[in-house]
């Protein structure tokens, strides 16, 4: 059973890897031949504005700008300076990017494959594994993309792998448990929202049964000193970079006002079923199956039987008999449960949160699926019809939900090409349509001094593809940003006096506005830039602008490439 159990993983990792470059097979193709997919059609899936903010990050990282000082982001520093190595490897190309989240989509599976395999047997850990890899990959939750939640999964699922097996480890349980801290602490470090993984960590060591309270305490002391020491030296790097008081200043003060202090849509749904339905449409109209609307489509349409799966999977593992194996599948259910937590706490509801919860919903789903085969088969014995016919239902319906989530990825995924995949799953054409911005504004611009670009909004794709470094720190708008630019908010006033002072000093040859320009930038458009006629002109300022004196040449350049 063992062999068995090392040979499904084996073949689920090389399975994920063969499912996730679907998304990059044109260049696959393009590069070396390959034609191993069934939609083998079109162009590459683009770069989102996170992947390619992310890459910007990266390039700007590499060329001696450091982190918070120069390059403003929310979130802590491990995520972007991982994106600065995969940077560092193959620069800002789509595929470097697309193959960054590989490592720790395998890693992420390999310990959910440890984790069911220790609580529920062989059999139930290739179950595990298997959803896992087809889950994580749901273009719908944006799990085909290169998103900071891969990250976060593998990082806090290896820290479970290492906190289950400390539970029945006797000589290792120190090293272990330091372990366990050690991957919690690195998750941390790429998004701060982790911490009610730190809570059920931390109860469960409180309630370990048998433990005397001196044990409690040094084991809770070993956990969670190993997850300070490793965020500490974080710290430490970014204060021997002179970037301290910018890094605290952005993720502990701005982004938790990010989460606070901006208000919902008017038009969104209750918070009370928000975390389930994710964002309406400007309309104010739900996604499927709550109504109908094609704006950024429903989280859960590309794996819903598992997602209802889980719910009552994890209801059955939660009310099982008491015994020995009761209270790991209690950690693992309030594990699940915490990842939920982690949707909900940011008040954002973008897709690729839900990707948290998916390492607990493969587990719980097949510890319950091994829960009920074993009920089923002490049934048969004892010839308890009762029991026959509940455990049948309920590794029927699993078993029902696993081979209907899959046919859903088949048609949705692999079916689909690539570049569909933004169209479809992603919000639409404006990833494509960034791509050829980009693109056609890198030609126009070669043989041009280090031309520059700012952008008040979310096209960052802009920076990646037309190869173009921005003035200011400031080189994405959130929703914090762009909801009190025109205010006295006292965290983010400041921010738009540097913008504006930065433009002043270094104007760039470009400014794109995705959202329409606070007061101050809307004067210094009129006084110094002109619309190019690469994007329409509207009375919101939308679009690209050029500055006057580039204006001409940058005209002239750009039909020149489109002649040639």
């Amino acid at each position: 059973m063992a062999r068995f159990a090392w040979a499904g993983l084996i073949v689920v990792l090389i399975f994920d890897v063969w499912l996730r470059a679907h998304t990059f097979e044109p260049t696959l193709r393009a590069d070396l031949g390959l034609r191993l997919w069934p939609s083998a059609r079109g162009a590459t899936e683009p770069l989102d504005c996170d992947e390619a903010a992310y890459a910007y990050m990266g390039r700007r990282l590499l060329r001696g700008d450091v982190l918070y000082r120069d390059v403003s982001e929310n979130k802590p520093p491990l995520g972007y300076w991982i994106y600065t190595l995969a940077v560092a490897a193959g620069g800002t190309r789509e595929l470097p990017i697309r193959l960054l989240p590989i490592p720790f989509a395998l890693a992420t599976i390999a310990a959910v494959w440890s984790i069911a395999r220790r609580v529920a047997g062989g059999g139930a850990a290739c179950v595990a594994a298997c959803v896992c890899a087809v889950m994580t990959t749901d273009p719908f939750v944006f799990g085909n993309g290169s998103n900071l939640e891969h990250m976060m999964n593998a990082f806090g699922t290896i820290a479970l792998a290492f906190y289950v097996a400390s539970e029945s480890a006797t000589r290792r349980r120190v090293l272990l448990l330091a372990l366990a801290g050690v991957f919690l602490g690195l998750a941390a470090l790429v998004k701060q929202v982790v911490f009610p993984f730190g809570f059920v960590v931390a109860v469960a060591i409180l309630t370990r049964p048998g433990a005397s309270l001196k044990v409690r305490a040094r084991d809770l002391a070993c956990w969670s000193g190993a997850g300070l020491a490793v965020c500490l030296a974080a710290a430490l790097i970014l204060v021997a970079q002179g970037a301290g008081s910018w890094a605290f200043d952005d993720i502990f003060v701005y982004g938790r006002a990010i989460a606070t202090d901006v208000p919902a849509d008017p038009q969104a749904p209750s918070r009370w079923i928000r975390w389930l339905t994710g964002n309406a449409d400007p309309q104010g109209r739900l996604p499927w199956p709550f109504g109908r609307t094609d704006y950024l489509v429903w989280w859960g349409a590309g794996a819903w039987p598992l997602w209802l799966a889980s719910a009552a999977s994890m209801f059955v593992l939660a009310v099982a008999p008491r015994g020995d194996g009761r209270r790991p599948r209690l950690l693992i259910v309030a594990w699940t449960l915490a990842a939920w937590a982690q949707v909900v706490l940011p008040g954002q509801y973008w897709q690729h949160y839900y990707m948290l919860p998916i390492p607990g919903t493969a587990i719980v789903v097949a510890v319950a699926l091994g829960d009920g085969l074993r009920g089923w088969r002490a049934s048969l014995k004892s010839r308890a019809v009762a029991g026959i016919l509940g455990a049948a239902a309920l590794c029927g319906a699993l078993c029902a939900a696993i081979v209907a989530t899959v046919a859903i990825q088949g048609d949705e995924y692999l079916r689909q090409p690539p570049e569909q995949l933004a169209i479809r799953d992603k919000g639409g054409g404006q990833w494509l349509a960034l791509r050829d911005l980009g693109r056609t504004i890198n030609r126009a611009t070669r043989g041009w001094h280090d031309p520059r670009l700012f952008v008040w909004g979310w096209q960052s794709p802009l920076h990646t593809y037309g190869a173009l470094d921005g003035v200011t720190r400031e080189f994405f708008t959130n929703a914090l940003l762009k909801t009190y630019a025109d205010t006295d908010h006292a965290l983010v006033k400041p921010r738009t006096e540097r913008i504006m002072r930065d433009l002043e000093r270094h104007p760039p040859e470009f400014i794109f506005c995705g959202y329409p320009p606070f007061r101050e930038l809307s004067t210094f458009l009129d006084e110094r830039y002109v619309p190019s006629t690469l994007t329409p002109l509207n009375p919101s300022k939308l679009g690209l602008w050029v500055e006057k004196t580039r204006y001409g040449a940058f005209e002239n350049d750009l039909h020149s490439r489109m002649r040639e």
